[in-house]
C-alpha cells in the first residue's frame, strides 16, 4: 500500500482547512479555466456553491470548502483581473481568507434575509465593478444556481448577459485533471481499494451491515480520506444486503440487520481524498452464490468487459451505453440493470459528463477518468455489481483500482 498518512495534511485538516494545492497548481487551474472561458467568449465564470451542491468547483478553484450545510457562496473569476470569492457567512470571514489561495475574499448576506437585499445588489454590484465585468457574458453553472441569485444579478448587474456555458467550462476542467489531480485521483483509488478490503474482512454471516461499513470507514480515515461537512458526496459506503432496489442506492447507508447466509449483494463505496474521488463496487456472497446468483455475477463481468474494451476518447458515453446494455438484453436481464447510469466521468469532482447512459452525446476525452459501474440487481435472487475508475487514453482505458473483482465469498 503505497498511501500513508499525510500528518501536516491531517494537522491542516484538525484546524479546519483543507491543505492546499502548490502554488503552480493553484495558478494551473486559474489559466486553464480562463483558457476554456475564452473559448466560450466568456468575460467571467460565476460560480454559485454550497456544501451539497457544486463545493467542488469552489474548492478546486479557490481552495474554500463550505464549513456546512447552510453556508453558501459566490466565485467571480474573470477572464483577465483577479478572482474574487463572496462568501453568506461574515463570521467565517478571516478562516476563509486562511483557507483559500484566492486573495480578494468578501462577505455578502444570505439572500434569505430579505431585510438586507439592498446590501446584497450592492455587494454583487461592487464585485462585478472590481472586476470589471459589469457589462460582460458571464457563464454560470445554469442547473445548480438558485433562481433567488438569478434575481438578484439581473438587479445587480442589468447589464451582464448571463450563460449557461459555464457548465460546459467546468466539464472540460473535470475531464482534463492536471498531473498534480491525476496522482491524487490515483491515490484516492489506493484508499478506496483498502477501503473495500476492510469491508469484505468484516463481512459475513451474523454481522451487522453497520460494522461491515465503519470498518471499512475506519481503514480509509486511517489513511487520509476526507470526511465533508454536509457533503453526500463525501467519502461513504453502502451496502446492499437487504436491498430490493433495482439500483445500487437506497436511503440508508447502512443498518443494524444481520447478514445472512445465502445472500449475495453489492457494496458501494465512494473515496474523497485531496478534493479527489472515486467511486467502486464489488459483489460479497455470505456463502458459495447460488448457481443464479453466480449467473447474475458472470453477466456483470461481462458487461465490465465489453464496456472497458470499448472505453477510449471520442467514444460517446451513450454508444459505450448500448454495448454494455446489449449484454444485459441478450441475457435476458435488461430490465434489472443499473437504471441510474453504467458509468459517469469522475476525479475532480465525484460525477460529471459524459455519464456512461442511453443517448448521452458527449465523448470520452484522454487523459480524464471514468467509472464503469455495471450491476444486476434481482429481487429474491440477489445483486451483482462491479465498478471501477478507469484511465481514459486515445488507445483504450487501464483501471486504476487493485481490489479484486470476483465474488467476494464470506
Amino acid at each position: 500500500m503505497s498511501v500513508v498518512l499525510n500528518f501536516d495534511a491531517e494537522v491542516e485538516k484538525s484546524r479546519g482547512r483543507p491543505p492546499k494545492p502548490p502554488a503552480e497548481e493553484q495558478a494551473g487551474r486559474l489559466q486553464r479555466a480562463r483558457e476554456a472561458m475564452a473559448a466560450r467568449k466568456l468575460d467571467a465564470l460565476l460560480v454559485y456553491g454550497a456544501a451539497e451542491v457544486n463545493a467542488d468547483p469552489i474548492r478546486y478553484l479557490s481552495g474554500y470548502v463550505h464549513v456546512f450545510p447552510g453556508a453558501s457562496s459566490l466565485l467571480l473569476l474573470p477572464l483577465e483581473q483577479d478572482p474574487i470569492l463572496l462568501l453568506d457567512q461574515p463570521w467565517h470571514l478571516d478562516e476563509a481568507r486562511k483557507m483559500a489561495f484566492v486573495e480578494d475574499v468578501r462577505a455578502y448576506p444570505n439572500p434569505g434575509r430579505t431585510w438586507l437585499a439592498d446590501e446584497l445588489r450592492a455587494t454583487v454590484r461592487d464585485a462585478f465593478a472590481t472586476a470589471g465585468v459589469e457589462g460582460g457574458r458571464i457563464g454560470l453553472l445554469a442547473g445548480a444556481t438558485p433562481l433567488v441569485y438569478r434575481e438578484v444579478l439581473e438587479a445587480a448587474v442589468p447589464d451582464a448577459r448571463l450563460s449557461p456555458e459555464g457548465a460546459a467550462v467546468w466539464a472540460e476542467l473535470v475531464a482534463a485533471p492536471s498531473e498534480w489531480d491525476a496522482a491524487n485521483i490515483r491515490r484516492t483509488a489506493q484508499v478506496a481499494d483498502e477501503g473495500l478490503a476492510a469491508a469484505v474482512e468484516a463481512a459475513g454471516a451474523g454481522v451487522p451491515e453497520y460494522e461491515v461499513c465503519l470498518r471499512s470507514l475506519e481503514q480509509m480515515a486511517s489513511l487520509g480520506a476526507e470526511f465533508l461537512h454536509g457533503s453526500g458526496a463525501t467519502t461513504h459506503i453502502n451496502i446492499g444486503s437487504f436491498s430490493d432496489v433495482i439500483s445500487n442506492v437506497r436511503p440508508f447507508l447502512f443498518t443494524g440487520n444481520l447478514l445472512e447466509e445465502g445472500q449475495m449483494f453489492w457494496l458501494d463505496l465512494s473515496a474523497c481524498y485531496a478534493g479527489c474521488y472515486t467511486d467502486t463496487d464489488r459483489t460479497i456472497s455470505v456463502g458459495e452464490p447460488s448457481a443464479e446468483q453466480r449467473a447474475l455475477y458472470d453477466v456483470t463481468a461481462e458487461m465490465y468487459r465489453v464496456l472497458l474494451d470499448g472505453a477510449r476518447a471520442g467514444v460517446t458515453g451513450g454508444e459505450l451505453w448500448e454495448k454494455g446494455n446489449q449484454v444485459a438484453v441478450d441475457a435476458g436481464l435488461a430490465d434489472y440493470l443499473n437504471h441510474v447510469y453504467l458509468g459517469h466521468t469522475t476525479g475532480i469532482t465525484t460525477s460529471s459528463r459524459p455519464v456512461v447512459a442511453r443517448g448521452e452525446t458527449a465523448e470520452l476525452v484522454a487523459g480524464s477518468f471514468l467509472n464503469l459501474e455495471l450491476g444486476i440487481f434481482v429481487p429474491g435472487v440477489g445483486s451483482a455489481c462491479i465498478e471501477n475508475t478507469v484511465h481514459v487514453t486515445e488507445e483504450g482505458a487501464e483501471p486504476i483500482n487493485r481490489f479484486g473483482l470476483e465474488i467476494h465469498v464470506v
